[in-house]
């Protein structure tokens, strides 16, 4: 626009919005990584508030998608998983984000919706990340746990996938916070505080607390059959309904509205790519495993 009129004010505007917005992503992606998290999430803050008709839609989505990074570290899950739903809005059907949505909403303890999301984004493109198997069976674990079991995670504000270290830096700050000489009546959130720190610096209890019986399972959504099952109360009765709504099987009908179909005509994906998913393959299913 600019080559075809240097001095169009509202192109000039645009341009200047653009450049500032990801000058601003930069220096907070940066914080991100340096573990300034706070100055991070002021940085994307300014950031949005800079476009706040998200002319530059896409940049926008970036900026509540990292934020949302930034808030799971510090462990705000629930400030977390607004970003991710803003960043879907703002960019529907971005794998990236519908990821980080099923897994917060997991760290939320809404384990029935982070499977469905999590399943999505597996029958979307199974090789996406090598830890989606790991989510897939935390959600299948913690969906399954009896109702009432203390999450550890949740007591100490941390991420699922949370390194020991990690834990410990956890468990001094908070300790500090509620320490009983320094905090009234924190005596009881100081003792879950230690029993939590034991448990999850275990690496036997951990793993079995993670997943379960679905330690060594395959989770491997992607596979199964995909064809849309005929409405079998066509040939019903008309006050007999359907017994669900999307019955018998055709809820994945809806679900994978969720994603980009990617298309890449009659040659097929690229080498790279079939490489890349035969290797993995391979890996999951064992080297006798017959690529097709």
């Amino acid at each position: 626009g600019l080559k075809s009129n240097s001095e169009h004010q509202l192109i000039k505007e645009l341009k200047a919005t653009v450049d500032h917005l990801e000058e601003l992503k930069q220096r907070a992606n940066d914080l991100y990584k340096n573990g300034s998290l706070d100055e991070a999430i002021q940085l994307y803050s300014a950031a949005i508030n800079r476009d706040p008709d998200c002319e530059d839609t896409r940049t926008v989505a970036t900026l509540y998608y990292n934020r949302s990074a930034a808030l799971r570290k510090k462990g705000e899950f629930e400030k977390a998983l607004d970003d991710a739903n803003m960043a879907l809005a703002l960019h529907p059907k971005w794998t990236k984000a519908l990821y980080r949505r099923g897994i917060l909403l997991l760290e939320c303890g809404r384990y029935a919706e982070a499977l469905t999301e999590l399943k999505v984004v597996q029958r979307a493109d199974p090789t996406f990340d090598d830890d989606l198997q790991d989510w897939l069976r935390r959600a299948h674990n913690w969906l399954s746990k009896p109702k009432g079991t203390t999450n550890y995670y949740k007591l100490m504000a941390l991420p699922m996938d949370a390194s020991k270290d990690d834990i410990r830096k956890q468990y001094r700050r908070l300790c500090l916070q509620w320490h009983p000489d320094k905090s009234e009546g924190g005596r009881e959130r100081f003792e879950e505080l230690q029993v939590a720190h034991r448990f999850l610096t275990d690496e036997v209890q951990k793993e079995e607390y993670d997943f379960g019986i679905w330690l060594d399972r395959p989770a491997r959504h992607h596979t199964k059959k995909r064809e849309k099952v005929k409405d079998s109360w066509d040939d019903k009765a008309p006050d007999e309904g359907p017994r669900t709504h999307y019955n018998w099987g055709d809820r994945h009908l809806i679900e994978d509205e969720k994603v980009e179909s990617i298309y890449w005509g009659e040659a097929g994906c690229p080498a790279w790519l079939q490489e890349k998913r035969k290797e993995f393959q391979r890996k999951q299913f064992g080297d006798d495993y017959i690529v097709p």
